[in-house]
Parts: C-alpha cells; sequence; structure tokens
C-alpha cells in the first residue's frame, strides 16, 4: 500500500491540469472559432485568460472553474456551436492555478474576486454579462457578483461551494498540511488543499454581502455530491433576498455536472441567454420610447 501512495504521488507530480498556451492553440487548431490568449496584470500577480472573437451584439459568459483545475476545464464549450453563436466565451486561469502564477496561492475569496474584476471591466458594456462558476469558482462568481450589482446579469452556480462549512474535509487534509508532508505534496495538490482548509473563513468573510447580489441566479447540482454539499443550494436561496432564483437538482448526479452533464448545462446555459435577449430587447424598446 505504502509503494502505491508512492507511486501515485510521483505521478500526481506530472499532472497540473493546464495547458501551455501553445497547447491550447493546438487545441483549436481545426476548429472554426478559435480563442485568442491573453494576461494582465493587478500589482505583482498575472492573470491568463483566453476569449473567442467579440461581436457588438453577443452576450459574453465568463467561465470560472475550481479547484484543483485550470481554464481548460471548459475546453468543450469553447467547441460548441450552438453557444459560441450565442455568446463571445472567455475562461479565466484562477490565481495560482493554470498559468495565473501556477502554485502562488491566495485563499481569499474576496482577493480573489479583486484580481479577476479586470474581466468584469473589460465586458462591462457587454450587452449580457454572465458568470459561470463551478465548484470553488461559484465562491468567486458569488463575490464579484456582489461587487459589480447592475454589471453581472446572471450567475449560473454549478456544484458551487457557497455556504461555510457545506462541503467535505477529508481527514487527509490536515495531516498534508503538515511541514513534513507539504514537501512530498505536488502544487496543484497543496493548492486546492490551503483553499480548502482556508475556505469557511473565507466564506464567513463574504456572508454579510449576499444581499448585494441582484443579478439573475441559476443553481445547479447534483443530489448524490458528497463533496460539495446540496444544502448549499437552500443555504444561497436563504441569502439571496434581492436576486431571482431558479434552481435545478439532478437526483442521480454527485460533484461531476460539468463532465457528464455537460449538454444539459449547456442548454440551461442556452436559455439564460435567451432570456438575456428578451431582457435587452425590452430595455431597448423602452429607450427609443422615451426618444421619440
Amino acid at each position: 500500500m505504502l509503494v502505491l501512495v508512492v507511486i501515485g504521488l510521483i505521478g500526481i507530480w506530472f499532472i497540473d491540469y493546464r495547458q501551455s498556451d501553445e497547447e491550447i492553440r493546438d487545441e483549436y487548431r481545426h476548429q472554426p472559432v478559435k480563442p485568442s490568449i491573453h494576461r494582465y496584470r493587478v500589482g505583482d500577480r498575472t492573470i491568463r485568460f483566453i476569449e473567442t472573437p467579440a461581436r457588438d451584439s453577443l452576450p459574453v459568459v465568463l467561465f470560472v472553474h475550481g479547484a484543483p483545475s485550470s481554464l481548460s476545464f471548459f475546453n468543450k464549450f469553447f467547441k460548441d456551436s450552438v453557444l459560441l453563436s450565442q455568446a463571445q466565451l472567455v475562461a479565466v486561469d484562477r490565481p495560482g492555478y493554470g498559468y495565473s502564477d501556477f502554485g502562488r496561492v491566495e485563499t481569499s475569496v474576496v482577493r480573489q474576486a479583486e484580481l479577476l474584476q479586470p474581466l468584469i471591466n473589460r465586458y462591462r458594456k457587454a450587452p449580457y454579462l454572465v458568470i459561470v462558476g463551478s465548484s470553488y469558482g461559484g465562491s468567486v462568481s458569488a463575490r464579484l457578483a456582489m461587487n459589480n450589482p447592475g454589471i453581472v446579469d446572471h450567475v449560473l452556480f454549478v456544484s458551487s461551494a457557497l455556504g461555510p462549512g457545506l462541503e467535505r474535509t477529508y481527514p487527509i487534509s490536515y495531516l498534508i498540511d503538515l511541514r513534513p508532508f507539504r514537501w512530498l505534496i505536488p502544487p496543484l495538490l497543496m493548492l486546492a488543499n490551503d483553499e480548502k482548509l482556508a475556505h469557511r473563513q473565507a466564506l464567513e468573510e463574504i456572508l454579510p454581502d449576499w444581499r448585494k447580489i441582484t443579478a439573475g441566479i441559476t443553481i445547479l447540482h447534483g443530489q448524490q455530491d458528497d463533496l460539495v454539499y446540496p444544502t448549499n443550494v437552500s443555504f444561497a436561496r436563504h441569502q439571496l433576498i434581492n436576486a431571482r432564483v431558479k434552481q435545478f437538482i439532478l437526483p442521480e448526479n454527485r460533484h461531476d455536472i460539468v463532465f457528464n452533464k455537460r449538454e444539459y448545462m449547456t442548454q440551461i446555459l442556452l436559455d439564460i441567454l435567451s432570456s438575456g435577449h428578451v431582457k435587452r430587447q425590452v430595455n431597448k424598446d423602452m429607450v427609443l420610447a422615451s426618444h421619440p
């Protein structure tokens, strides 16, 4: 058993769940729509993101991944021709992941949102702005919505960790946090573990600000999720006193919706974009009516 554990750890050292710029270009080389790769800096931090070509009439969908992961987690969405025809797609490496200063952890949800704020600023004039937050990415997406009422139009929470303490922390997480073991654990796993152990406090820090969210909210969660508990859904509904909330609970699913229910998730996203189109048209008609 010890030999298997050692072999497993050695193997994980060579897995980082990220793609280099060149690997991303190769990924989409034969796709009709190719995302471009960008970076920006906030202080001494570098953030990498990708985006498909912009069109003024298109809404923007920003994908925020969980842990351990990177923007490549959403590759299949960037190859969906129907979704690409309906929105400009954007995905970001959260701080410490992918090529956003890989290995340099940031355990504060507040600070992570500050580091992603330039993306909100970049797309703030989009006709409709949707954020898709998966797992831990949902926490950061919630904070972005708190910080940007009237700018973020909709948030899709997918298997999202939103309530303090409403997720599983395995006993081994505390063990590998000890100094002798930290030296043995690959950086990607330590990133996720550091976020996990600090997550309750990070979510408690943003607890007073849920009332600031005015965006439309859709929650997609698996009833069998034993990593991020389904009680996160009732928590969010209780906190979102100034938001319109719709929920979809999948009775057979665990923490695997992005992988195993991607088509279903895409349809929900298309419905959100469709409702956004109706909202834009109503607003446009109101403006025209006020300026005959």
